[in-house]
């Protein structure tokens, strides 16, 4: 039925409310800088798990009951997942560096697992798709609860960790030893690990210097900013990508109710949504050989080069050649998830000490999903307005922006593995290192 509000209604408003969602979950950046990293990983996870179990299991009664219960559930599951960027973030940076210096290649390999998180529900969409055996009802349901398995995993190893690591730290203690002495049985990421936590605990009480000191929110203006504009292309383009396929595919079907419909929406978006995982492979590999700063730069370049041809084919090659423009959607894809996808996160933990570095991620963060939360809006109103094509021209423009602000980074050096890919946070005192650094932001 074309009565009352379209699914592009029902669809895109809970999305714009539970994009702004996570501009709570900054919170969790500093719970992680008070309580410690794998404690407050554990309290965000969990609110993932209990939000996701609640959409699909308490929605019940009329359809705006049902509605109203999705929306709210999945507004506090926002703020867990948002919650989630800024610590593990911190958390693999931290974990195989040192106590003051981040690994970017540990926090790169931990980010790649977004890309595969994303093409999950559209993988499992396409199997509903193909059973006439399960009801509508029962699919969506199960869509929204199976969200709850990744979060549930991670926090009972979280635990586990946890456990493991109190049970060291008590045998060595127990035995009269000094839990810092390197001949004891504890490898070097733990050591730096619990060295971390002390540092960051007893100096987090003593920040307000920090937070009055310029470079400390000139840090936040690049880091954030980059993240704010970044977000604004990404997840405009991704939020709207089966519209986008819609359009290109120029199908008459309602995307909802039609099976058939669903199927080449699903399989157009695993396809285009894969090409992130040799992007954020690259990417890594990337890190290895460049500094993040320089990376964000290009890969801001590449994606507005990648906006202003899709801009420029979209409407030229939509009817004559779909499937052209298809595989111009796939490079974008590409450019989205090359570059400033890794950097925006690793970014933060490299520019921040320890002490302020969850809280100021968990804000770069927040930031990031105003750029979530105006990208969705620009997409629907200026689509409605004008056209796509004119969407990707003021994506372009965005990313330029970014390019230039990004330029303002920290400067550090490349990360090598066999150098542990340790790289110390410019924000730090420089005679605190015996090396000499370039202070940032100047």
């Amino acid at each position: 039925s074309h009565h009352g509000p379209t699914v592009g209604t029902f669809v895109t408003f809970p999305v714009r409310v539970c994009s702004s969602s996570d501009l709570v979950a900054s919170q969790m950046g500093y719970a992680g800088d008070i309580l410690g990293r794998n404690v407050a990983m554990v309290m965000t996870l969990s609110l993932v798990v209990v939000s996701a179990l609640v959409s699909a299991l308490a929605s019940v009664g009329s359809p705006t009951a049902i509605y109203t219960v999705i929306i709210i559930a999945r507004f506090f599951l926002g703020v867990g997942v948002g919650g989630v960027y800024p610590l593990s973030a911190t958390k693999a940076a931290e974990d195989s560096g040192g106590s003051h210096g981040v690994n970017v290649i540990a926090a790169g390999k931990a980010f790649f697992w977004q890309t595969p998180g994303a093409m999950g529900p559209w993988l499992v969409a396409l199997l509903f798709s193909q059973s006439d055996a399960m009801s509508p009802t029962l699919k969506w349901r199960l869509l929204l609860a199976l969200g709850a398995v990744p979060a549930a995993l991670v926090v009972m190893m979280t635990v586990m960790e946890m456990r493991i690591k109190a049970q060291i730290r008590e045998s060595i203690v127990s035995a009269g030893l000094d839990v810092d002495n390197p001949a004891h049985d504890l490898t070097r990421a733990q050591r730096r690990s619990m060295e971390s936590r002390r540092e960051s605990r007893r100096q987090v009480r003593n920040s307000t210097d920090d937070f009055h000191d310029a470079k400390t929110w000139m840090g936040l203006l690049v880091t954030g900013g980059g993240w704010f504009l970044y977000d604004i292309a990404f997840y405009g383009v991704n939020l709207f990508g089966g519209e986008i396929l819609s359009e290109i595919s120029a199908s008459d079907d309602d995307n909802v109710s039609s099976s058939a419909a669903i199927r080449n929406i699903c399989e157009k978006q695993l396809i285009g949504l894969s090409l992130g995982i040799p992007a954020c492979i690259l990417t890594i590999i990337c890190l290895q050989y460049f500094s993040s700063r320089k990376l964000q730069v290009g890969g801001f370049v590449f994606i507005g080069v990648m906006f202003i041809i899709m801009a420029a084919c979209f409407q030229p090659l939509r009817d004559s050649a779909p499937n052209g423009l298809f595989a111009v959607y796939c490079m974008l894809l590409f450019s989205l998830n090359f570059g400033p996808n890794v950097t925006t996160y690793v970014l933060p933990a490299q520019t921040f000490p320890i002490h302020i570095r969850a809280t100021l991620n968990g804000m770069s963060a927040a930031l990031g999903k105003v750029g979530a939360f105006v990208g969705v809006y620009m997409f629907g109103a200026m689509a409605e307005a004008t056209s796509y094509g004119a969407v990707m021209a003021v994506c372009a423009v965005f990313s330029v922006i970014g390019a230039v602000l990004s330029l303002r980074a920290v400067d550090c050096p490349p990360a090598h593995e066999d150098d542990d890919a340790l790289v110390e946070p410019l924000t730090r005192n420089p005679r605190s290192n015996n090396r000499s650094q370039e202070e940032p932001f100047i």
